[in-house]
Parts: structure tokens; sequence; C-alpha cells
């Protein structure tokens, strides 16, 4: 359930615990995003989103090649990782989501805005948000998170954090699909990443032939084929429901070498 924490309400709780909310020096909110190039998109409206808890992940920035949506796997980014800056190689704000958030793997690629108010937590801490991006699953709590953005929200390197967090739209780099199952007209795995969201369906055209494409695990999708080379079209559909199509793919061949991409 949404729930919308006024600040007047976290001060008395604070005030109760012998805390503060913290003084800001008449600085503007917005320099919690540490000059980076991600643009604000969610003003605050008073609605915070749902509680859940928020933990930190790893400090080894490592780990993320590992993680379960394979966004950043060595045969992923192979040939450019452009998917990656916004969140993962400059700025450092991904984290982890437990399995109720993982939405069968919809939730990779996915971005929230996570806020910390103040409230008790487990170790001291300061309020903050950030914007971050889903890019792996297992997480015991809501959110596991990268320990610069972790810092970011809390002001802390560890802990169990109360949080809010609602979905908004990530800072787009290009809709991508990336082969990971290369040369071969009869089966294909590629990976979906660069959009506004988690996606929700995926298909492909190959010289006029339809073929849906069945989730993987993460954000990567399969399908059988049935040997047809030539023109490759790619349909995305978004967990909102909007959709993006990417059009000549690969020079009008397939099919195509491990690693390759097709970028809207």
């Amino acid at each position: 359930m949404a729930l919308s924490v006024p600040s007047v309400h976290a001060q008395r709780w604070l005030v109760g615990c012998g805390q503060s909310l913290g003084n800001n020096n008449g600085q503007d909110d917005n320099e919690n995003d540490n000059d980076n190039d991600i643009p604000d998109n969610t003003p605050d409206d008073g609605d915070l989103g749902t509680k859940g808890l928020m933990t930190m992940w790893t400090t080894n920035p490592t780990d993320v090649q590992g993680s379960s949506c394979e966004m950043a796997h060595p045969t992923s980014v192979a040939k450019g990782n452009a998917w990656l800056k916004p969140y993962v190689t400059t700025n450092k704000r991904y984290c982890a989501v437990d399995d109720r958030l993982r939405a069968n793997g919809m939730s990779c690629g996915t971005c929230y805005k996570i806020t910390y108010t103040g409230e008790p937590a487990s170790d001291p801490g300061r309020p903050g948000s950030a914007v971050i991006q889903v890019v792996d699953s297992g997480s015991a709590k809501e959110f596991d998170c990268f320990v610069d953005v972790f810092k970011e929200i809390t002001g802390a390197t560890t802990g169990v954090f109360p949080v809010y967090y609602k979905q908004v739209d990530c800072a787009e780099t290009g809709p991508t699909v990336v082969v990971l199952d290369g040369n071969n007209a009869w089966y294909t795995k590629v990976l979906v990443v660069g959009g506004h969201t988690g996606v929700k369906a995926m298909s492909m055209t190959v010289d006029g032939q339809r073929y849906n494409l069945q989730r993987s695990g993460g954000a990567t999708w399969a399908t059988s084929l049935t040997g047809r080379k030539g023109a490759t079209t790619f349909t995305i559909t978004y967990r909102d429901d909007t959709s993006a199509e990417l059009l000549g793919c690969f020079g009008g061949s397939w099919p195509v070498a491990t690693s390759s991409q097709c970028i809207n």
C-alpha cells in the first residue's frame, strides 16, 4: 500500500527518538544528486510511495557482472555498454530487489526513487533520496543497494534503514537488443536494455515471420526460430504498456554473432 508521510510526522517520530531531520543550510534538495547528469524527473509531490527496508549490497563494483538481470555480464557488454552509464558505470546507483519486487524479472531495468526520511534505523544516518536502477534480485529486504547510493540516501555505509520507494522513469540511453546466443537461425537469446523501465513482453520478426520471445531470466528473452534469414526487427513492450520498435537491425542480416547489438 502506498504511504504518504508528511514531514511534520517524520519530525515528531525523530524528536521522540532524540534525533532531528538534519539541516541542509539552505541548500537545494537536488544537491543530493552529486552533480550527476541524471535528471530528477520526480517532483516532490508529497507522495513518497510505499514503505520498505533497504540494506547495503556490496562495496565491490565488479559484483554487478554476475547479477541476475545479466545487464553487465561480459557477453552483454563485449561490444559496448551505453545502457549502464546512467546508473552503473558513472554514478553507481544500482540495487537488487526482493522476490516480490522482482516480478519474475520484470523489475530488471526498472527505476525507483528511494527516500529515507530520517526515521530510526539500525545505524545512525541522515535523510536523503536518489533514483536507482534494478540490476539484480535475491535481496532479503525490498532493496539491497551498492554502497555509493546507499550512503547517498542514508549517510551510512551499512545497516537496515526504513525507506519509501516509488517507480519512476529511468534516464534512457535508447532501447537496445544484444544477441547472447549468436550465429543460430534456429534459436536465439537476447538482452533487452536501455529503455525507460522494465520489459513486459518481447517479439522479433525475421524475414516477415514474427516470433514471440519468452523471458529467459532477468532482462533476457529467448525463442526457437525456424531457420529464416534476412531482415530483422524487434518490438518491445514495457511494463507500463508503452512500446518501442527497433527496425532494420544488423544491416538486414540474420543470424548474427554473439554480442551483436541493435540500438534504436
